[in-house]
């Protein structure tokens, strides 16, 4: 007898749909079974006419209130924001105090997160000119499912790569050496600051210019957009991908935003082992929409045109683009405030963990996506890249048992009130989407139903 059997589902996986039963012991699945087959459970669902999907998993978070707890999300507020919204694995990036740079400080989050987390998680390693090989190794046998370059931003200066070259292939060999992936976020750091100064200068001048000619200078999201062209995107991947070919380093590139960037990306595939991700916000808005959100549309990189989200969506469903991750980035409400009068002091992102989901689902309802491409780039593609398929991302015999339970006959109306993480608003509020997150599902535990968290933080530290 089984711990718990799901009923009648329509399980969703990448490869499309079939209705099933699942068999659950022990915090795995022990069985997907037709519907005709044997099965009893110590406990029984019945699913008919609802449809189960893995547990999501996002490779690009950031929880910034480790040491400001009081103030921003920690590892509670963000891990109940992404339990209520059906990702059950989240892999942590590294620029949030304490920065991932050395053992100590790997500890020092993993032991926050096995007491806090409400949803399973793994740590991203920071690597800089500043690291050693001897840290490289001994975050890798801590378990670190990737190690970050940052080419451009990335939190303190001191830790970003920026155009020295030779750090740049030193690092990414010594990854490949130790078997890691190199995640990299690209743009070229000279190029943004040039243009930020240039910008700046512009807006200065603008007071004293004719009304007509103040026009033609950008302003608010906008001018923030300028600095941060898609040439930027492009140099960096070119660089990074380069030195990935000459080492043969497992690549992952952040944050896509632009066709160029997957044309780049594509030229590579042949020469180096490299995948790459988009962030939710990009498939869903359009810089006009940013714009009229004002310093709530402020992230990086910037939203792009009308024309470059549908190609984004185009190379998502085609797999040129192999992920979509939410980039949860939860400024809080009063700092985006401050940029409604100057744009520049407006703390970049969103928050994403919550709406990933249903941000997918709401493309389901346009037409732009499957519910098979929500299985396949939110869940069974992170965990891939990232060595921690099977176990999760699948729903399969021997695969941990997290799943989310979609009811396609209730809609959901998304609001700032639902919102768990501590920047209490969302760039989605007020769209219908034509199905609603029932419940969800931790190693086969209930963690959350109906947009409230219902167990303990039981998260568990995840490793390749």
């Amino acid at each position: 007898m089984f711990d718990l059997i799901i009923r009648g589902g329509t399980v969703v996986k990448p490869d499309g749909l079939a209705r099933a039963n699942l068999a659950i012991t022990d915090g795995s699945i022990k069985a997907v079974a037709g519907l005709g087959d044997e099965l009893s459970g110590v406990a029984e669902i019945d699913a008919t006419d609802k449809f189960i999907f893995p547990g999501l998993v996002d490779a690009h978070v950031h929880i910034p209130g480790y040491v400001l707890h009081n103030r921003l999300d920690d590892f509670g507020s963000a891990t109940a924001a992404a339990a209520v919204g059906g990702v059950t694995t989240i892999m942590l990036m590294p620029t949030d105090d304490p920065r991932t740079v050395s053992p100590s400080y790997f500890d020092r989050k993993k032991r926050i997160g096995e007491e806090q987390s409400f949803v399973d998680f793994a740590i991203q390693a920071l690597v800089s000119p500043k690291t050693e090989c001897r840290e490289i190794e001994e975050m890798a046998a801590q378990g670190a499912v990737s190690f970050e370059l940052f080419l451009a931003y990335g939190g303190n200066p001191a830790f970003i790569v920026g155009h020295d070259d030779f750090e740049l292939h030193r690092l990414m060999k010594r990854i490949q050496e130790i078997g890691g992936v190199a995640g990299v976020t690209p743009h070229s750091g000279s190029m943004i600051a040039k243009l930020t100064e240039l910008q700046k200068e512009l807006e200065a001048t603008r007071k004293y210019l004719h009304p007509l000619q103040r026009e033609e200078i950008s302003t608010g999201v906008q001018s923030f957009a300028l600095t941060r062209p898609t040439l930027s995107e492009g140099l960096g991947i070119a660089r990074a991908c380069t030195v990935a070919a000459e080492t043969e380093t497992r690549t992952h590139i952040r944050s896509l935003s632009s066709q160029k960037s997957v044309d780049l990306i594509r030229r590579f595939r042949n020469s180096a082992p490299v995948s790459s991700e988009v962030m939710s916000h990009h498939l869903l808005f359009t810089d006009e929409e940013a714009d009229q959100l004002g310093p709530y549309g402020i992230i990086i990189p910037p939203i792009r045109t009308q024309a470059e989200r549908d190609n984004l969506r185009k190379a998502l469903r085609s797999g040129e683009i192999d992920m979509v991750v939410s980039d949860h980035s939860p400024a809080l409400r009063e700092d985006k405030e401050l940029g409604w009068s100057n744009i520049w002091r407006t703390p970049p992102g969103m928050p994403g963990l919550q709406t990933l989901c249903i941000s997918m689902l709401a493309l389901v309802d346009d037409g732009q996506l499957s519910l098979p491409d929500i299985a396949k780039s939110c869940a069974e593609m992170p965990a891939i890249c990232f060595g921690l398929h099977p176990r999760k991302g699948a729903l399969r015999a021997g695969s941990d048992a997290d799943l989310i339970i979609v009811n396609a006959a209730q809609q959901t109306i998304v609001t700032d009130r639902q919102q768990r993480s501590k920047a209490n608003y969302t760039t989605l509020k007020g769209r219908r989407i034509n199905s609603r997150i029932e419940s969800v599902y931790l190693r086969g535990n209930l963690i959350a139903r109906d947009g409230e968290i219902v167990s303990d933080a039981i998260g568990r530290f995840v490793r390749p």
